[in-house]
């Protein structure tokens, strides 16, 4: 068995790294399009509408709440189902069916928070902008539970031929904002792209995978196992990162003037980009380290990717140190950039400490108990970080806001790295890059570059 293992090894390792890079670029190519788009409008738009869209962001959180997501069980076991149809169909027909349950649950969030938070601001347009970001994000989720199957397929490829088809007409879309430089045009965009994408990317699926709704009365067990199993807790982990990432919004538009939120919105949209790359990464580590039975196997899969995760982090730190006030200047102008510089600056530092070890996560996914990730780390993380916003924000508004990030940041990354050391038996390896993990390194920049 472990000789059979160890002949599939470097096949295995082909097929992770092409499936990963590709989700990368498919992740990136998203990214780029919103980005594009807020570099538009930071052009375009006055600070009190960029401060609207700082605002409404900070808000999606309490939707992102509710995208538990169980579909993410399949990067941990599709490969159980796979050669069986009716019994895949069956467990996709389940999650696809809480997928509905939980857009409806959505969509009644966003009616109360219209009605009792953005309705009562005095900010022209922002309760239509915030239902558009909402209906935006919800079609979003439907694409990225697609995106998983076709991942855990070792199909990504496909899926990301699919996201650039649909990236490039976004991006053409974003041209209307020249002719109308407005909130509602942007409104327009994200609901009308949210339609076409989902009917675009269902039809694919189905013809891809051949899929047909099988339910019967054992579905909702199947549901039940899954959520208790993986998906509640995989969502609360992930929401604590979610939350994080975005709740500082929140709490610094309690604090500062429109112009200081305007300038920390570019600061944090620019300094998140970071996070894209070793979010697929962990990805990649959760299904390469599912396949090895043999611990050995196993270690040096997990060993490999978290050193190339290591330096792809500093690499795109250095990068951000020498050219971001240039780059940062090119995408959103010198006046926006004038307030925002320094904040990105301390932002991608915090977000490259957790880098380092946000492949752990994967880890935790297959070999550790997500309840007490939740409980040990995540949770106090959470609290830590909400506190250190709540005090830095509002003693040194969004300098201070900034800085907690580090904090924050620094605090779950040390939580995660002592926990699964514990917990599964961490043993990294400071070993110079092997031939292969080189190979791998030079084939991720070269494909970069290309």
């Amino acid at each position: 068995m472990k000789r059979k293992e160890q002949l599939s090894a470097a096949p295995l390792a082909g097929k992770v790294f092409s499936n990963t890079f590709f989700s990368i670029v498919d992740v990136l190519l998203l990214k780029a399009s919103t980005v594009l788009a807020f570099v538009l409008l930071v052009r375009l738009l006055p600070n009190e509408d960029i401060a609207a869209i700082g605002i409404a962001t900070g808000y999606l959180i309490f939707i992102q709440h509710l995208d538990v997501g169980p579909i993410r069980v399949l990067l941990r076991d599709y490969a159980k189902i796979a050669g069986d149809q009716r019994r895949r169909d069956e467990l996709l027909t389940a999650l696809f069916a809480f997928w509905g349950v939980q857009a409806l649950a959505m969509l009644l969030v966003v009616v109360i928070l219209v009605a009792w938070v953005f309705e009562p601001m005095p900010i022209e347009g922002i309760s239509h902008l915030f239902v558009a970001m909402a209906i935006d994000f919800l079609a979003l989720t439907l694409h990225g539970w697609i995106k998983v199957v076709y991942f855990a397929d070792f199909q990504q490829r496909i899926a990301t031929r699919i996201s650039v088809m649909l990236g490039t007409v976004r991006f053409l879309s974003y041209g209307l904002l020249f002719v109308w430089p407005e909130l509602t045009t942007y409104s327009v965009i994200l609901v009308a792209f949210a339609v076409v994408g989902s009917v675009v990317w269902l039809i694919a699926f189905q013809r891809r995978f051949k899929y047909r709704p099988v339910w019967h009365r054992g579905s909702p067990r199947i549901l039940i196992n899954s959520l208790a199993d993986y998906g509640l807790w995989n969502h609360f982990n992930r929401i604590v990162i979610d939350t994080l990432f975005t709740v500082d919004l929140v709490v610094l538009s309690w604090f500062v003037g429109v112009k200081d939120m305007s300038s920390y919105t570019i600061a944090l949209k620019f300094a998140s980009l970071l996070t894209l790359v070793p979010a697929q990464i962990s990805a990649a580590l959760q299904i390469a380290s599912a396949k090895f039975s043999d611990p050995e196997k196993q270690r040096q899969v997990v060993n490999s990717i978290l050193k190339i995760n290591g330096i792809v982090s500093l690499a795109q730190f250095a990068v951000i140190l020498v050219i971001g006030n240039w780059l940062m200047t090119i995408l959103f102008g010198a006046e926006a950039t004038a307030g925002s510089f320094l904040y990105a600056m301390i932002i991608a530092g915090a977000v490259t400490v957790f880098n380092t070890v946000y492949p752990l996560i994967g880890l935790i996914n297959n070999f550790c108990s997500l309840r007490k990730a939740f409980l040990l780390v995540f949770l106090p993380g959470l609290v830590f970080g909400i506190v250190a916003y709540a005090i830095s924000g509002g003693l040194y508004g969004a300098l201070g806001m900034a800085w907690a990030n580090v904090a924050a940041y620094a605090g779950l990354a040390g939580g995660l790295l002592l926990f699964v050391s514990r917990s599964y038996g961490l043993s990294p390896a400071w070993k110079i890059l092997t031939t292969e993990e080189a190979r791998i390194l030079k084939q991720l920049f070269s494909r970069g570059r290309g």
